[in-house]
């Protein structure tokens, strides 16, 4: 009788687990990404179009900063930079937070990383993506 009660906890347990893992929300991936121009890249953005999710970190500890800059391909116009520090840290925005985050939808965006030391940019890269979810 006792062996019956743990082999049916035991049972009901698994079957809790398995239905949890099979129910995970899945992962959330970025539309577009792309890290900068150095040989073992320091620095990393992604861009996902559902939200204006842009994402920027610094992923190597090389003693530079990571430089972003967002800029309507449009009229050439800079929507927002933002430089951080520290492998390890992201920043993350989207259009939540307003002005100058939410970016117009169906207009493209040219997105440039840059490895940043003393105010100098280095290994930059450069992508234009377009904003329609």
């Amino acid at each position: 009788m006792k062996l019956r009660q743990t082999l049916a906890a035991v049972g009901t347990t698994a079957a809790a687990i398995a239905l949890s893992l099979t129910m995970a929300s899945p992962a959330h991936a970025a539309d577009e990404w792309m890290y900068t121009d150095d040989g073992d890249p320091g620095g990393k953005v992604e861009f996902t179009a559902n939200g204006d999710v842009v994402k920027l970190c610094d992923i190597e500890e090389d003693g530079h900063s990571v430089y972003l800059r967002v800029r309507d391909s449009n009229s050439n116009a800079v929507q927002y930079t933002y430089t951080i520090g520290g492998e390890g840290r992201c920043q993350t925005f989207r259009a939540s937070l307003g002005e100058p985050y939410d970016l117009t939808e169906g207009r493209a965006y040219d997105f440039r990383i840059c490895l940043s030391k003393n105010g100098s940019h280095s290994y930059c890269d450069d992508a234009t993506w377009k904003n329609q979810n």
